[in-house]
């Protein structure tokens, strides 16, 4: 299983509110045409995510927000599953 995990700014990836224009690439969608296709776990620090109002169901019922806007294929998680993955990964690329 391969993981990617989304720190710091890198969690505006994982935003269902994106609204490309017509001649932009889709980041979004390709991150989670990534994630089907290859079966990749999208996993977005959380709290990196609610610093930046990216905000998963779960969070939106705890904070007693309006909605969520954690797009689909993505999960919020905590840095110890990076952690975590870490240890159990052959190869770990930061950018």
């Amino acid at each position: 299983m391969h993981d990617v995990f989304f720190y710091q700014n890198g969690v505006l990836n994982a935003s269902s509110l994106t609204a490309p224009e017509n001649d932009d690439f889709d980041l979004v969608l390709a991150w989670q045409k990534l994630a089907v296709a290859h079966k990749v776990k999208l996993e977005v620090c959380f709290s990196a995510a609610l610093r930046r109002g990216i905000v998963g169901k779960n969070e939106a019922k705890r904070y007693q927000l309006s909605t969520s806007n954690l797009a689909k294929h993505f999960e919020q998680v905590g840095l110890g599953t990076l952690a975590e993955a870490i240890l159990i990964q052959d190869r770990v690329i930061q950018f």
